[in-house]
């Protein structure tokens, strides 16, 4: 069926039968066609399964998951694919971990191949970061259209956020090749940084599903479980404080924590700015200097 009996088909709603996964060169067909209708420069980065294609990881895919940084591209984008017969999904087609991605927009064509497109985040959280962008690689390039390809390392960070199935699959297909773990490391305290959230915590989750499931082992679970338990202890103990709690004793009753365990997280949040603690009399008594930000355990 051609590209033009193919929209009029969409536009008088027939439903044709659609195909479940698509190759590589399928999409380059369809970048060239979106090419053909833009006017505006337009770059993604590209962040999903067509990532696993181009490192020989997969043969083919359901759809491309993009990341565009302005409302400008978004709406240009929008505008182009819909010109090829492009529409969006019905609501009660979309899964409930496919909603928490929260896509910008989720454009479907007749065929079945499926755009999920991001303004800057990506699962409601994770933001397309300039770290990122520096590690990316040219994919496609063709008048006002230039696209990206995420590094293995970002697409594993990625998918190690999300609580589908799938993606665990994948994830085991990119840790095979080989990954910098440090950067992986590094781009999710920076996202946890920035956001406020405690991203290594749904990372962590995921890395034990990986050693669990797959006999995966990543050098930097160790490092993440170090991190989320200090965090966590942190907030529980400034959670106590705001609540009253005033010195090591009243904590340590409150949360039945050890009195030593208290010493030691008032000790750290001290060194961060986070608490003051007044040795003027017996006992000391701990204050907030600021709140901290409310650590949201991802997962």
């Amino acid at each position: 069926m051609d590209r033009v009996h193919g929209q009029s088909e969409r536009l008088r709603g027939i439903d044709l039968t659609k195909r479940s996964s698509f190759s590589k060169e399928y999409v380059l067909e369809e970048l060239d066609l979106l090419a053909s209708k833009i006017t505006v420069q337009i770059r993604l980065f590209i962040i999903g399964g067509l990532g696993l294609i181009n490192f020989g990881l997969k043969e083919a895919t359901k759809d491309v998951d993009v990341v565009v940084q302005s409302r400008r591209e978004l709406y240009a984008l929008t505008r182009g694919l819909r010109s090829l017969g492009y529409g969006p999904l019905s609501p009660s087609l979309i899964s409930r971990p496919y909603k928490k991605m929260e896509a910008s927009r989720i454009l479907e064509n007749n065929d079945g191949f499926r755009w999920d497109i991001f303004l800057n985040q990506i699962s409601g959280a994770l933001v397309f970061s300039k770290g990122m962008a520096s590690r990316s690689t040219s994919f496609y390039g063709k008048g006002p259209l230039k696209a990206s390809l995420a590094s293995k390392e970002d697409l594993f960070l990625l998918k190690g956020i999300t609580e589908r199935e799938a993606d665990l699959d994948d994830m085991r297909l990119l840790a095979e090749t080989g990954l910098d773990w440090r950067t992986i490391e590094q781009e999710c305290k920076n996202q946890s940084t920035s956001s406020g959230r405690l991203w290594e915590n749904a990372l962590l989750q995921n890395l034990i599903d990986l050693r669990e499931r797959h006999n995966i082992r990543s050098p930097i679970e160790q490092t993440l479980q170090k991190v989320v338990e200090e965090r966590l202890s942190e907030d529980e103990l400034a959670l106590a404080v705001k609540k009253g709690c005033v010195t090591v004793k009243m904590i340590s009753e409150t949360t039945r924590l050890p009195q030593h365990w208290v010493r030691e997280y008032a000790k750290k949040m001290e060194e961060k700015g986070l608490l003051r603690v007044d040795r003027s009399g017996h006992p000391h008594k701990l204050a907030l200097v600021a709140r901290p930000k409310s650590v949201k355990p991802t997962r």
